[in-house]
């Protein structure tokens, strides 16, 4: 291989370096979290789960989300969601030992971030909530981990 066929591998491997690190940076959806199953009389009641909140991903370091705080690369979990045409709002919220953060992907493909709606607590509520599969992301706002409970809930 020639010394101009090393230098062009070497800058294009250069060139892509940062889009590989700020890839890093962010959490993916690619592989599903623990799996969640509820319709939306199902979670007429809410449900709760138990999970460690926080990870080695810093939100603020994914340029392509507006969020603080920091989860771990997968998801948490992968509720698939049947709305059964009832238009209910779907809400969840977090609570923890800790300053938490929730990170969701909703079945139109948009991201929702909160850190806190009251106290320490996030909470995201999407109105007329579409079924499909959403991928929840329980995070802290700082970079260790605590006892959280994720509740589901529709109105």
């Amino acid at each position: 291989m020639s010394t101009r066929s090393k230098s062009l591998i070497a800058a294009a491997f250069l060139i892509s370096l940062p889009a590989l690190a700020s890839a890093q940076q962010c959490p993916s959806y690619e592989s599903p979290g623990a799996s969640l199953s509820y319709s939306s009389q199902d979670v007429w009641v809410p449900q709760s789960q138990t999970v460690i909140a926080g990870g080695d991903i810093d939100l603020a370091q994914c340029g392509a989300l507006e969020a603080v705080g920091h989860v771990v690369e997968n998801p948490d979990f992968t509720l698939q969601y049947d709305d059964e045409g009832l238009g209910r709002a779907l809400e969840f919220r977090v609570t923890a030992d800790c300053d938490a953060v929730l990170l969701v992907n909703s079945a139109t493909g948009a991201w929702a971030f909160n850190d806190d709606d009251e106290s320490s607590d996030p909470r995201i509520r999407f109105e007329g909530a579409p079924g499909g599969r959403y991928d929840i992301w329980v995070g802290t706002y700082d970079p260790a981990t605590c006892e959280a409970t994720l509740t589901i809930e529709s109105f």
